[in-house]
């Protein structure tokens, strides 16, 4: 431990890295659970439905997401 450093900051510090990792899992599942709703709208109402779009168009959001999310994990 570091000067300065209690125990509870160093305990808020791993906490907050827990948090982290809990909104990367949610931000996978919610990525394949959009890709899965995007196939069964296809199937149903072709690929250029409004439906099909709107979900391409929040799958996409959450990809970069990721992807930044990603690009921060690999420079710690």
């Amino acid at each position: 431990m570091h000067l300065g450093t209690s125990p509870k900051s160093k305990c808020t510090i791993w906490g907050a890295g827990v948090e982290a990792n809990r909104h990367h899992l949610d931000l996978e599942t919610s990525i394949e659970q959009l890709r899965q709703q995007m196939i069964e709208l296809a199937g149903k109402h072709g690929l250029t439905s409004d439906a099909v779009l709107g979900v391409s168009q929040q799958l996409d959001k959450y990809i970069v997401m990721a992807q930044n999310n990603h690009k921060m994990d690999s420079i710690w």
